[in-house]
């Protein structure tokens, strides 16, 4: 028992020194949605309000898109403690990360009653590229992750202790207001595990329990009920979900257009936006098992990503398969639970029109890791009954040079790969270009930034620390994009815009921040160069400052005028 202690204590560590070392700096930058929750933290410290000015809010309007706000909470104390500054946004995460290894373990150990499968499944998700990479940053989603693995284990708790069950009730509650995934995963989950146990769960003695966890819950949602009659019950659907996506509605009528009555009732029946965005959403969903997706190039969005990885290891591919197939062979007690969990986890996904999406289908790597888990502990099983010392000892090394060599390839590739293959997935001298900005603007009457990176006023206000109190006065939303997404295009002296140079430069007094694309080689002939000195022309404007990407390309012009 000490030893299974020792292990678990080292495990821990593991995690806790994957998910810590480094966070300021890596990833490289800061990206604007973590920008925006520091912010928001920022400023509900400073004066009570998010940056639009609505007091303690439940959902952020952030750039339009409502985030749930249980996140901006639990930074909100370390912004207070460490200042407004890239750990304090990163902290949170981290920490939930590593708790979410220890919670693993107990989530088998309690299922399963195996303690090794535990510790097995609790190791995997320390070294998991999937689970580290969204440890590492302020994403909400790891968050959730946690709480849902949390009410999770007091669920099964509950089953021989029905008190926990209010407790299990409480934290899935509190996952609703930590990311939009889990709204519809913990339902579903929730349910499917009501199905599984109802005989359990609605025993004589369970049944005062269960009511009051259903009162808990209802209580906790109120507030969520009630703001889904608001702008932030709508929103984020509205934007990224796939009734937003036309393209199956296109090829609806498109096929009926091979019929010769496109209105008959047949055809209609056949070819309707039901079947049309059903086929669509079963598509999305099947795209998060895809083999190339896990194992091999994982998701397209570079900043969910490391170069040359899939969202596991390869050496996961066997293990998975081993797993399944002694789930399936050995049909160990609660083995359903993992299948559930593993086909709820990618609905909210596949309810969009942009998958796979490892942000949105991260609680799919808790399955996935139990199930690898498995295989590894069966096969080791298999060794151990059937193989000779020899092969035992084989096994040992084998087993230890491709977990060496597996995390360290992956460690290459986050911490030297990364931040130059993707050099501005993380809008990486956004920090450099403030710091200079805020030694000059004072010599300038408007100060231009380019928008081609994402959300840039919300980096500035990061930061420049500006006053939240002051921008509260300035804040203006532009109208949603097509997907569902605003930002703010002025406050102070700043504009945040496409940088059309030829038009600004024109301007006298004004600061241009562009990059390399928008503004041209600002070379000049000799005869030019004769009527500057005469005084005949004013000189043109010149670049006074780069500042570059971690690969040396460059990632801001800046040019006075």
């Amino acid at each position: 028992m000490k030893f299974k202690i020792f292990c678990l204590g080292l495990i821990l560590l593991l995690a806790s020194i994957l998910r810590l070392w480094g966070l300021s700096s890596y990833p490289a930058g800061l990206n604007a949605d973590e920008a925006a929750i520091g912010y928001n933290a920022y400023s509900l410290i400073l004066t009570g309000k998010d940056e639009h000015g609505n007091s303690w809010p439940i959902h952020f309007k952030s750039f339009g898109d409502y985030k749930p706000g249980l996140y901006f909470y639990l930074v909100l104390p370390l912004v207070k403690i460490l200042g407004l500054n890239v750990l304090a946004v990163r902290l949170p995460s981290a920490i939930l990360g590593t708790l979410s290894v220890w919670l693993i373990y107990l989530l088998v150990k309690e299922l399963f009653k195996n303690e090794v499968w535990g510790l097995l499944s609790a190791f995997f998700l320390a070294i998991s590229p999937w689970h580290l990479h969204f440890s590492r940053g302020g994403w909400e989603t790891n968050a959730a992750t946690c709480l849902i693995l949390l009410g999770s284990w007091l669920f099964f708790k509950g089953l021989e202790k029905p008190r926990f069950f209010v407790f299990s009730v409480l934290f899935y509650g509190l996952s609703f207001y930590t990311y939009h995934s889990a709204r519809i995963i913990v339902p579903l989950l929730g349910l499917g595990l009501i199905f599984l146990y109802r005989k359990r769960l609605f025993q004589r003695k369970n049944r005062q329990w269960v009511l009051i966890s259903g009162i808990v819950g209802f209580i906790i949602l109120i507030p969520l009920i009630i703001s889904f009659f608001g702008p932030a019950g709508i929103s984020r659907f509205a934007g990224v979900g796939l009734l937003a996506d036309t393209g199956p509605l296109w090829r609806i009528n498109e096929l009926r257009g091979h019929h010769g009555d496109t209105m008959a009732l047949p055809v209609r029946l056949i070819h309707n936006r039901f079947i049309g965005y059903s086929i669509a959403f079963a598509k999305n969903w099947f795209d998060h098992l895809q083999g190339e997706y896990l194992f091999i190039t994982g998701d397209v969005i570079e900043r969910s990503r490391v170069p040359d990885m899939g969202q596991m290891y390869l050496f996961d591919i066997l293990l998975v398969v081993l797993g399944i197939y002694f789930l399936l062979k050995k049909q160990p007690k609660n083995w359903l639970v993992v299948f559930l969990w593993l086909a709820v986890a990618p609905v909210a996904a596949a309810m969009t029109f942009q998958t796979p999406h490892a942000l949105r289908s991260l609680m799919m790597v808790i399955p996935l890791i139990i199930i690898s888990a498995y295989g590894f502990y069966q096969s080791w099983l298999w060794v151990k009954t059937k193989a000779k010392k020899p092969l035992v000892t084989s096994y040992w090394l084998l087993v230890a040079v491709v977990l060496l060599w597996s995390t360290t390839y992956y460690l290459h590739q986050y911490y030297v790969h990364y931040p130059k293959t993707y050099p501005d997935a993380w809008e990486y001298g956004f920090d450099q270009l403030v710091s200079y900005v805020q030694e000059v603007e004072g010599k300038y009457e408007r100060i231009y930034v380019t928008d081609k990176y994402d959300q840039p006023y919300i980096l500035f206000l990061f930061y420049l620390k500006y006053p939240p109190e002051q921008f509260q006065q300035e804040v203006k939303l532009t109208p949603r994009d097509k997907f569902g997404f605003s930002t703010v295009r002025d406050f102070d002296k700043y504009h945040f815009a496409s940088i059309n140079f030829e038009e600004l430069k024109k301007q006298k007094n004004v600061l241009i921040i562009g990059t390399d694309k928008e503004i041209p080689e600002l070379t000049i002939d000799e005869k030019t160069r004769r009527l500057i000195e005469e005084g005949k022309i004013p000189p043109p404007p010149k670049i006074t400052k780069e500042i570059y990407f971690k690969d040396g390309s460059i990632a801001f012009q800046i040019v006075k005028t």
